[in-house]
């Protein structure tokens, strides 16, 4: 596993690239969502993680996820895959690193400032929700995406290494084929929720329900 982002502080990712994190705390305190080998979730400050080398004395790996959001036109529901790896059940946006080299290092420093290819990561949301989902979307509200982060616990080759994700989704406008679950990339289901009970159903990704009000609230703009 290679780092596909840089190191950067909060401000730097949040001020100079538009990419700041929707989960805070009531003082506006940037947070970031953690999850271990067991599953289980917490949430540390950002900004003691995101510039860092070692979290609790294991390596990190930088890299990012990007997908759709699809929202009812009541803006109450929301439509997640349920996905199963390494026996693990997960209901969650249509999202996954990117698979396809090109679309892997899209934040650069040139000239000491960060640049940002969204193109290539608006490709890598359209290519794994049209993997996951059969659904080719074809346009999208915002240009500038919501964002959280993740720092997961990993084990791979029987090393075990953190891998801190920078989360970003687009919200879909307009798409063409019916959604469902292609059975493709760990697939196993998909269906709508109601977006007030996603924090009372079991599985259901951590970022799910901030991510889903989130968006809700961007489009009520």
């Amino acid at each position: 596993m290679k780092s596909y982002i840089p190191k950067a502080t909060e401000s730097e990712f949040c001020d100079w690239i538009n990419l700041c994190t929707v989960r805070k705390t009531n003082d506006w305190v940037s947070k970031v969502w953690i999850k271990d080998l067991s599953w289980n979730s917490s949430e540390e400050i950002l900004g003691t993680i995101i510039n860092s080398d070692i979290y609790n004395w294991k390596e990190i790996v930088r890299v990012y996820s990007s997908w759709h959001i699809f929202l009812s036109d009541d803006k109450k529901e929301v439509f997640l895959v349920t996905t199963e790896k390494n026996w693990k059940i997960q209901h969650q946006f249509t999202w996954w690193s990117p698979l396809e080299e090109e679309n892997q290092e899209v934040i650069y420093k040139d000239n000491g400032i960060y640049k940002f290819d969204i193109q290539k990561v608006r490709n890598n949301a359209r290519i794994r929700t049209k993997n996951r989902t059969w659904v080719e979307v074809t346009e999208e509200y915002n240009e500038s995406p919501l964002v959280d982060w993740v720092l997961m616990e990993n084990k791979e080759n029987w090393k075990i290494y953190y891998k801190f994700v920078c989360l970003i989704h687009f919200l879909v406008s307009k798409y063409e084929w019916i959604l469902a679950f292609t059975g493709k990339e760990n697939t196993i289901w998909g269906k709508w929720y109601k977006i007030d009970e996603l924090p009372n159903i079991e599985n259901i990704a951590p970022n799910a329900y901030i991510v889903s009000k989130s968006a809700v609230e961007k489009l009520q703009k």
